[in-house]
C-alpha cells in the first residue's frame, strides 16, 4: 500500500526500516477506506514515523507501547497556542486503534487528566448544560490550567493555590481583547466549581480567578449594513461543493441570526420541509426553537444536499469537504466566515465574525419595530436583558428623544 502513498523509494524504504514498518501498509490501507485524501496520509504515516523513531531512541518496542510512553512522546512536543498537537503528534490515536484491532497493543487506558476533563465535559454537559463549543473552550483553558500546575503528572488538588489561580488567569487575560478577556476566569471558576462539586478542592477558592471589569452595553453591538450584508452572502457564486456549503450556512447566519453553534450543529432531521420550519434542538439557552424557513435559505440548503454534500452516515447537515467526511468544528465555521468578510472586503472588530450576522438580524428586527420579547424568542435568548442591547441600535428614535448637548457649559 505504500507504494500507493510516495513516490519515491527511499520515503518508502525508510518506513519500512521504521520500528513500526510492519504495520504501516495496514494504517495506510484503514485510512484509505475511510477516504483520507493522499496528502492526509502521507502527512500521518510521516507522523507515526517519527514517534517509532522517538519509540526506538528511548530504547522501546512498539510492544510495550501503553499510555506513559504515549504522553511521555506529546508532552515533548510545542503545542499551539490553541492548546492542540502540532503535526508530528497527530495520527497516532488512528495508529493505537490499528494496533489494537491486530491484538498487538492492549488498549491504551487515559491519563489522569483525560480522566479529569472527561468528567469535567460530563458535567458541564449535565449539571451546567453548556453547548459543545463552550465546552471544548472551557476544556482547553481547563487543560492548561491542570499542565500549567502540574506539568504531566496526576494533579494534587490539595496543593492548588490562590495565587497560582490568579497568576494563571491574568496571564491568559492578557493574551485576550475585549469580550475575550473574561472567559479565562468563566472558564476556570467553572472547572474549580466542579472540582467542588467532586469534593476534590473546598469551596472559596474559584474566588481567586480574578475577572476583569467590564461595563455592560458600554457600546453599540457591531453590525452589518444590508448592502454589506448581500455583500458576503454573494460571495461563494461558482457552485463548487464548498461554495454551495458555505452559502448555506452564511443564509442561516443572515437570515434567521443563529448561533455559529447551532448552523454546524444542525442535523438533518430538524429540517421539516413539508412545513417549512427548523426545529432546533436545545443549545445554549437550553430551549427549544422552532423558525420559520425562508424559501431562499431551504433553496440553499437543497442545493448543498444535491449536488455539495458528501455521502456519510453522519446526521449533521454540514460536514467537511475532505474525507474524513465529519461535521464541521467552530474553528471551521469561524473560518469560513473571516474568508467570507474578506472576500467582501468588510472589516469588521476582531472577535465578532459569526456573531456579527446575529447583532445584524436583530438589529434589523428591532429596527423593524419588532418586540423584544419577539426578537429574544427568534434568537433563543433566555433573558431579555440579554437583548435590551439592541435597545440602542433605533438610532432615529433616540435622536428624536435625546437632550440638547450643552457644548463648553459643564
Amino acid at each position: 500500500m505504500l507504494e500507493h502513498i510516495f513516490v519515491q523509494t527511499d520515503v518508502i524504504d525508510r518506513l519500512r526500516r521504521s520500528p513500526l514498518g510492519p504495520h504501516l501498509d495496514h494504517l495506510a490501507t484503514s485510512l484509505h477506506h475511510e477516504g483520507y485524501p493522499l496528502s492526509s496520509i502521507q502527512r500521518l504515516l510521516r507522523a507515526v514515523e517519527k514517534f517509532a523513531d522517538w519509540l526506538q531512541g528511548q530504547g522501546y518496542s512498539v510492544y510495550e507501547m501503553d499510555q506513559d510512553l504515549l504522553q511521555g512522546y506529546r508532552s515533548g512536543l510545542t503545542r499551539y497556542r490553541s492548546g492542540g498537537l502540532p503535526s508530528a503528534g497527530q495520527g497516532l490515536g488512528r495508529l493505537v486503534r490499528v494496533l489494537q484491532q491486530q491484538g498487538i497493543t492492549r488498549p491504551l487506558s487515559p491519563s489522569p487528566i483525560d480522566r479529569c476533563l472527561s468528567a469535567y465535559d460530563a458535567y458541564l454537559e449535565q449539571v451546567a448544560g453548556l453547548a459543545l463549543s463552550t465546552r471544548q473552550a472551557y476544556s482547553l483553558i481547563a487543560r492548561r490550567f491542570i499542565i500549567t500546575c502540574f506539568g504531566t503528572e496526576p494533579p494534587d488538588w490539595s496543593s492548588l493555590t490562590a495565587a497560582t489561580i490568579t497568576t494563571f488567569v491574568s496571564q491568559e487575560a492578557a493574551m485576550r481583547q475585549g469580550a475575550g478577556r473574561k472567559r479565562p476566569a468563566v472558564a476556570i471558576r467553572s472547572f474549580l466549581r466542579f472540582l467542588v462539586f467532586r469534593g476534590d478542592i473546598q469551596p472559596g477558592l474559584e474566588a481567586a480567578a480574578p475577572i476583569p471589569p467590564q461595563w455592560q452595553h458600554a457600546s453599540l453591538p457591531s453590525r452589518l449594513t444590508s448592502q454589506e450584508l448581500e455583500r458576503v452572502v454573494a460571495v461563494y457564486p461558482d457552485g463548487s461543493a464548498i461554495a454551495l456549503r458555505n452559502h448555506a450556512m452564511l443564509l442561516l447566519l443572515a437570515r434567521l441570526g443563529l448561533r455559529g453553534q447551532d448552523v454546524i450543529s444542525l442535523r438533518l432531521d430538524e429540517i421539516d420541509w413539508a412545513d417549512g420550519r427548523l426545529d432546533l434542538r436545545p443549545g445554549k439557552s437550553r430551549r427549544q426553537r422552532s423558525l420559520p424557513l425562508p424559501q431562499e435559505v431551504g433553496q440553499a440548503i437543497v442545493a448543498y444536499l444535491q449536488a455539495g454534500r458528501p455521502q456519510s452516515e453522519s446526521r449533521e447537515v454540514f460536514l467537511r469537504s475532505r474525507a474524513p467526511f465529519r461535521p464541521l468544528t467552530t474553528t471551521a465555521i469561524w473560518c469560513m466566515v473571516r474568508q467570507a468578510l474578506e472576500r467582501a472586503d468588510i472589516v469588521v472588530p476582531p472577535g465578532r465574525n459569526s456573531h456579527i450576522f446575529r447583532h445584524t438580524a436583530a438589529s434589523d428586527m428591532v429596527n423593524r419595530g419588532a418586540s423584544f420579547k419577539d426578537v429574544a424568542e427568534v434568537l433563543g435568548h433566555q433573558s431579555l436583558e440579554t437583548t435590551g442591547i439592541y435597545a440602542k441600535l433605533d438610532l432615529d428614535a433616540l435622536a428624536a428623544v435625546a437632550l440638547p448637548w450643552g457644548g463648553g457649559v459643564l
